[in-house]
């Protein structure tokens, strides 16, 4: 029987079902993978194929050298998915933009993953700088100069509207707003893959902030830019998610997520299964990984 185990952060929260590895485990175990969860790098069980599953923008180095003793790897070499190193659409507050412009978090998810980690590790300290961040900005004027988690991307006319307390916040980075839409609605695109296995489906929503709540999808099987395949293989991504978009015929990578979450129905996420469980067996013959 061949070995699968999944790598979590020892402080991730256990049993969440909101990412869709945990539905994909349970289509394994039923072909026969043994499937085990690791929380943590103080334990090293033997695998055929480890899945580093951390939900965090940048690998810490203790689990990046922990991921590289084992000999096959899901996402071997990818360490950091930050704007900084997936976006091509950053701006510097010195260039010259006259569209709109969003500013968002340079780490996934609005910076709430790495906040949530820091909560569990120091729950005291999170608590003071929860309270401190609105008193500095209040009392410096300095809107998000402080930030380093936003719940919504705040999304200005042009580059001179933005605070300049944003670009000396090495947590936020500001984009060309460079949205997909037709009518009143709004587009993104997901490019999911594992291993030898893809699934491409557009969703749309009424803001351009599509939460994965308030997604409808509407359109699968669609083609996929050689701009996301020729992204997926310089990063070497295994298994994950690419959310881009077409803006006037170009396309615009928005996220690199390297443990995609479940679709909000049940149903979406049989589909997402269907599409993607079997890619485990050609990860599972390579070697070296």
């Amino acid at each position: 029987m061949q070995r699968i185990v999944i790598l979590m952060h020892e402080y991730q929260p256990r049993g969440s079902g909101l990412f869709l590895i945990h539905a994909l485990r349970e289509v394994w175990q039923k072909q026969g993978l043994q499937i085990s969860y690791l929380y943590g790098t103080k334990e090293r069980p033997e695998a055929d194929l480890l899945i580093p599953h951390i939900n965090l923008t940048r690998t810490p180095p203790e689990y990046i050298e922990h991921i590289r003793s084992y000999p096959n790897v899901v996402n071997r070499n990818i360490v950091d998915i930050s704007k900084r190193i997936t976006s091509t659409n950053l701006l510097s507050e010195n260039e010259t933009c006259d569209g709109p412009v969003i500013v968002k978090t340079d780490n996934n998810y609005g910076g709430r993953p790495e906040y949530r980690l820091d909560r569990r590790r120091h729950p005291f300290l999170a608590r003071i700088w929860r309270r401190a961040v609105p008193i500095a900005e209040y009392a410096f004027g300095q809107s998000l100069a402080w930030r380093s988690m936003l719940r919504k991307y705040p999304v200005y006319k042009n580059l001179t509207e933005v605070p300049p307390g944003v670009f000396r916040n090495p947590a936020l980075v500001v984009e060309r707003f460079l949205p997909e839409k037709e009518g009143s609605h709004y587009f993104m695109r997901h490019y999911l893959c594992l291993g030898d296995h893809t699934r491409s489906v557009r969703v749309v929503g009424s803001t351009p902030f599509l939460k994965r709540s308030e997604c409808v999808p509407v359109d699968e099987g669609l083609p996929v830019p050689d701009q996301v395949l020729s992204l997926r293989n310089q990063l070497s991504l295994d298994y994950g998610k690419i959310d881009y978009v077409i803006h006037d015929s170009q396309v615009v990578i928005l996220d690199v997520n390297r443990t995609p979450g479940a679709p909000h129905t049940t149903e979406a996420t049989a589909r997402a299964v269907n599409d993607l469980a079997d890619g485990i067996w050609s990860l599972l013959q390579k070697t070296g990984r």
